[in-house]
């Protein structure tokens, strides 16, 4: 009962902290080196050069039972991260944040306020909230700006979630192909 509770406002703090932020979003896909950009605002439009139908595929690895995509983030660190539509943002541990840094891809015009969590034993725990200029998922699809939470535990897993895969109309999973089917506006 009381693991359900704190499941529960964990879930309502991250969806919280995720709200009530008007913001430009960008996608870019890749195709054959040419680049077709897509500009989303709050009510998503069709006015791109992509078709309607267009649906990127990207190869998934499973571990643990999850699936994970591989992702660039700032044109300077590959990580793999795991889908997850539970997920209101997107989440990369203090090491790849500090990794970053080092090399200059994060900085501190880079971090955008805080954010409060509550973890398994019940204690609640600060994060920084940061933008990352640009993930790319897979080599093939561009999304700038995310936002995301960067969580003081070293060995967190890397989650993205619905910042970056509300940027696309629906996504689905191809058990078959072992593949994550975005379709795009």
């Amino acid at each position: 009962m009381i693991k359900s509770y704190i499941l529960c406002v964990f879930s309502l703090i991250l969806l919280c902290s995720s709200c009530g932020k008007d913001k430009e979003r960008r996608v870019a896909v890749f195709e054959d080196d040419e680049t077709t950009e897509m500009k989303f605002e709050e009510t998503p439009t069709l006015e791109t050069t992509i078709e309607e139908d267009d649906v990127v595929s990207i190869p998934y690895k499973e571990v643990g039972g999850v699936k994970t995509v591989e992702v660039n983030i700032n044109d300077v660190i590959g990580v793999d991260m795991i889908i997850d539509t539970g997920c209101s943002g997107a989440l990369i541990s203090l090491s790849e944040a500090r990794y970053l840094a080092e090399k200059g891809a994060l900085s501190t015009d880079d971090i955008v306020g805080s954010s409060q969590a509550v973890i398994a034993d019940g204690s609640i725990v600060e994060n920084t909230v940061v933008i990352l200029r640009k993930i790319t998922i897979g080599g093939k699809l561009e999304a700038t700006d995310v936002e995301a939470t960067v969580s003081n535990n070293i060995s967190a897993p890397l989650l993205l979630g619905n910042e970056v895969l509300g940027r696309v109309k629906s996504i689905s999973i191809d058990n078959d192909n072992k593949c994550i089917l975005f379709k795009l506006w």
